[in-house]
Parts: C-alpha cells; structure tokens; sequence
C-alpha cells in the first residue's frame, strides 16, 4: 500500500514482510527511479528509509519516527537505502546502553506487561501470579538462584505479546475460530520480538516463547516435545495453566478450585505438562492450601 505522506515523501506499508524482505523491494524502487531518470537525464535520486513493527516501534507514532530516522539518515549519504537498525548501529552512540538508560527500557517494558494484564479484569495481576508460582516451582525443582531470576522475570513478561491480539478477541466469550487463533499463535514470536534487543533478557526468551508447547509435542509455535522444550518454558506452563484454572475468564461459567486445577494438572501430565513438574508443582500447593476445616 503506497501513500503520499509529505511534500517530496511517499510511504510504503508492506504487511508480513520481514526486514531483509523489505530492504529488497526498496532496493528495486530505488534502482528503477534511478534507472528511468538518468534515462531521461535527469539528475535526481530517491532515499529510503525503513521501520519494521514491532522490532523498531510498537505504536503508530514511535514507528514513523523511526522511519523517518532511517530516511533522513539516506539523505544524508543520498541514493541509498537505510534500515533504522542501521543508523543505530552506525550512529556516534554507546556500544552498551548505560545502566540509566537500560532500567528505562525496562521499565518501558514491565509497563507494558502490566498494560497488557489491565485490558480486563479477567487478567488483572495474571502475570504476577504466574510468576510467584513459577518461581515456587523453580524453588521446589532446587534451581539456581540465576535461573530462578531468570524465570520470575520470563514468567512476568510471557504475555507481552498479547498487545498484538485485540480486545475483542481477548475477551471473547465463545470458542475462538480458526481465523482467532491466528493472532493468538503469533504472540509469543510477537513477544520475542519485543524484548530481543533489550540488553539482559536474552536468557527469559527460550521460556517466553515455547511457554505455549505442550509435552506431547501438540503446542505452539514449533511443536516441541518432552526435554526439548526448555524446563523455564514447561515451568511458566504449568503455572500459567493453574493460574488460569483458579481465575475468572469470560470463556467458561465456572471457576476452579485449587483442588479441582490440580486434578486437571494431574489428568493432563504427560499430554500437556511435564509430569514430573506437575507432581513438583502438586506437592507444593497442596502444603499451602488451606484447609476445609476449621480450626480455633
């Protein structure tokens, strides 16, 4: 889709399209424009500047800012075309963000994990929870302090990419169709594209995206089965799925008790859950849920 978007300035949307993809179709426009002008002796050359969503900017805004960066940058050497990675990587800046700077982006990030979570109350403080369980399971699996780190943050964030799913959909009442499920297979490869280029997080990846595989090798994205879907993934698994079961959602009429979720864990050992996990994860939470009866 092409547009006239300024004076002496045109904009090209190219949907699911890759970076490198994009590169070669600009690389065409620019050759052809040159090819026909000096043809026609005329001394004018075309600049091109690229932004890819969501890699370089989530927002509408933030994305042509960018765009317009990598643009300016093509002027600037002329007859050329400029990916915006580009002009970061080639620009007089740090090599390494600064710790300021590092703890911005992530806060820019937890914010956006937490606004995902708010879209409705359904979700509210899912991420939380997941986490706290995640790590009582890493706790209880005797994990090392790094990797258990590594999982709260991974378990805090495993639902960012659902800022590209809508909130028709999120909220959906009825079975998701074929055409539903499309957004909601892509948000964990949306998710890693995310959070890739932040400094620090590259370990939460492996668990952010493959939390959606089941161990019968039946998940998302990739199909993976058994060990090897990576232990932080199963892990956020298995605590995303109970904490799911224990919440409100608007697709079901009614909400588990934490009795009832474990059974499920327990009945879907094996197809859905590591059940080696599951039992970990059982043993845990039947030592921390109160009794029915009371006591004075």
């Amino acid at each position: 889709m092409a547009f006239r978007y300024g004076g002496d300035e045109f904009a090209v949307i190219l949907p699911g399209t890759s970076s490198a993809d994009t590169y070669k179709v600009a690389e065409r426009i620019r050759k052809e424009i040159e090819r026909t002008l000096n043809a026609q002796g005329l001394l004018l050359t075309c600049s091109l500047g690229i932004a890819s969503w969501p890699t370089d900017g989530v927002v509408r805004d933030g994305l042509m800012q960018c765009a317009d960066s990598a643009l300016y940058h093509a002027k600037r050497w002329g007859n050329r075309t400029c990916l915006y990675s580009e002009t970061i990587s080639s620009d007089s800046l740090p090599s390494r963000a600064s710790p300021t700077t590092r703890k911005e982006v992530l806060s820019t990030i937890y914010a956006l994990a937490a606004t995902v979570d708010a879209r409705d109350h359904y979700t509210y403080g899912h991420s939380k929870r997941v986490s706290n369980y995640a790590v009582a399971l890493a706790e209880a699996v005797e994990l090392s302090p790094e990797r258990i780190a590594t999982i709260r943050t991974a378990a805090l964030l495993h639902d960012i990419g659902k800022i590209g799913i809508s909130d028709d959909l999120l909220t959906k009442a009825k079975l998701l169709n074929e055409e539903d499920w499309k957004p909601v297979h892509a948000h964990p490869a949306l998710a890693v594209s995310i959070l890739k280029h932040v400094e620090g997080l590259a370990p939460c990846i492996p668990g952010i995206h493959y939390h959606h595989e089941r161990y019968d090798g039946t998940g998302y994205p990739d199909g993976l089965a058994g060990d090897n879907i990576p232990l932080d993934a199963r892990i956020i698994a298995t605590a995303d799925a109970y904490e799911a079961m224990t919440s409100p959602r608007p697709y079901r009429k009614k909400t588990l008790t934490p009795e009832e979720a474990l059974e499920e864990l327990k009945r879907c050992a094996d197809t859905q859950f590591d059940p080696e996990l599951v039992k970990a994860f059982c043993a845990l939470q039947q030592r921390t849920v109160p009794s029915a009866v009371g006591t004075t």
